[in-house]
């Protein structure tokens, strides 16, 4: 009779309290609000789990399962909450809690031989430090349901969890120590210790894997950086380039305005000094001593006047293209800084080009021209040791509407084949991969109905051509 009172009393017992711990160890680990209907669901339902299970012959794993169910649609469908791997994890966790916390209580009985109506005092006291850990580790419990490795972890809970109701169906049923329930608690032990072993290696391999995933999107996050960063630096480069180049072009363009200015005033200053000259010198004129007069005229003049640095832009003025006059301007201000004997005619103004041809081109064909005729001088120069042996004449020419560019310069004896002048890579010099006139080839190319382009060598002098035809022209031969 005593006995059946407390088996009354601890079914009593688990149909009002393991529900409330059960709720406790859900919601805490969950992180979700607890509600009314919830802990009504809970307490209701889950204690009539627990005395189904122990009025009938319903067997224990049963009953956790058909439970297990019942929160898992509840959580799904009531709740709303569509985290399902979450929900399993969540589950598991306190079934397998429940379980262990019965399998210790029947361990305590078969052991110490304790008596029956001690149990309930037994379950509390288990079931409060439950709450105690879940208390402290809550919030760890929780990162391993749901980190990365979530799905690992919970794995190992229902491992653990079958184990151990296995070993509880197999053993502890028995209400006497037996070599079966050893060997079953050991076995069930050593399932423990190996699952959480095996959890611990995965992790480990599983972060491993990600560290060197990490490392490498972190290297190739620095090379991404790496080239950005060498990407500006080439734009500054560029960017620096151009101002440069810029400066330069106003440079040259302030020295050509002043040396405008400064022969304007040295030819009024000429003319006014002239005049008095003259008149000075009628006496002589008048008495008929010409050869006197013309000597002293000259002699001024060549005191008056550098004839080099008059003809440094002769014929510039006429050309009123901005980008061909730049590029004469720059050019011619570079032979002149070399100390070439060089020569520049322009008579007619020329104010555009035929439009079927793209100006920028034409600009690089002309500056690969005179570069290449700049670095013949100076090589011959270097060769022969005297200025005079070198010298450049250009010109441009305008017609009818076409355009004409030629330039020549005086070259080495040892000289190359044009032909091989113009292929790629070619270069006279020693150590150093150069393009000849294989960019002027390629540019050419685009405008072979437009553009005429001839060079040769003949009697020491390289001369290069070019003609672009009128535009009316172009239209009649289409």
């Amino acid at each position: 009779m005593e006995e059946n009172f407390w088996i009354k009393v601890k079914m009593l017992f688990q149909a009002l309290f393991s529900p409330i711990i059960d709720l406790y160890i859900f919601y805490r680990v969950s992180g979700w609000k607890l509600r009314i209907r919830d802990y009504v669901f809970s307490v209701i339902f889950i204690g009539i789990c627990v005395l189904l299970g122990d009025l009938t012959q319903i067997d224990d794993f049963l009953v956790d399962v058909i439970q297990a169910i019942s929160v898992f649609l509840f959580s799904y469908f009531v709740r709303k909450e569509k985290k399902v791997k979450l929900i399993i994890g969540l589950i598991s966790f306190f079934e397998l809690l429940d379980l262990l916390i019965t399998i210790s209580v029947e361990i305590l009985l078969l052991i110490f031989d304790i008596n029956f109506s001690s149990i309930i005092f037994i379950f509390l006291l288990i079931d409060f430090l439950v709450v105690c850990i879940i208390q402290k580790y809550y919030l760890k419990i929780r990162k391993l349901l749901n980190d990365r490795n979530s799905s690992i972890f919970i794995g190992l809970i229902l491992y653990i969890y079958l184990s151990s109701s296995i070993v509880y169906l197999l053993a502890l049923q028995n209400n006497r120590m037996t070599t079966l329930f050893e060997v079953s608690l050991s076995l069930l032990i050593l399932q423990i210790i190996f699952s959480i072993f095996a959890y611990l290696t995965a992790v480990n391999i599983q972060k491993k894997l990600l560290t060197e995933q990490e490392q490498k999107e972190q290297r190739l996050q620095l090379e991404l950086a790496n080239a950005d960063r060498k990407a500006k630096e080439a734009e500054n480069r560029e960017l620096v380039l151009k101002q440069q180049k810029l400066k330069s072009e106003m440079q040259q363009l302030q020295e050509y305005s002043s040396y405008l200015d400064k022969n304007e005033d040295d030819l009024r200053r000429f003319k006014h000094d002239y005049q008095n000259i003259l008149n000075s010198l009628k006496v002589s004129a008048q008495e008929g001593d010409t050869t006197k007069v013309v000597k002293i005229l000259d002699q001024y003049t060549n005191t008056q006047f550098d004839q080099k640095a008059l003809r440094k832009y002769k014929g510039v003025n006429h050309i009123h293209e901005k980008n061909l006059k730049s590029i004469a301007i720059a050019k011619l201000s570079k032979l002149y800084s070399l100390d070439l004997n060089y020569s520049f005619d322009c008579e007619q103004n020329i104010s555009q080009i035929p439009k079927s041809v793209n100006i920028l081109d034409l600009v690089r064909i002309i500056g690969i021209a005179f570069d290449n005729a700049a670095e013949e001088s100076m090589a011959l120069i270097k060769e022969t040791g005297s200025t005079n042996n070198a010298r450049v004449d250009a010109m441009y020419y305008q017609e009818n509407g076409d355009f004409e560019f030629e330039i020549r310069n005086r070259v080495r004896e040892a000289t190359i084949a044009t032909d091989k002048m113009s292929q790629k890579n070619f270069t006279t010099k020693k150590h150093h991969m150069g393009l000849g006139l294989a960019n002027v080839k390629e540019i050419t190319h685009k405008y072979e109905d437009v553009m005429i382009v001839n060079y040769y060598v003949d009697d020491g002098w390289f001369t290069f051509d070019l003609t672009i035809l009128p535009d009316d022209e172009n239209e009649i031969e289409d």
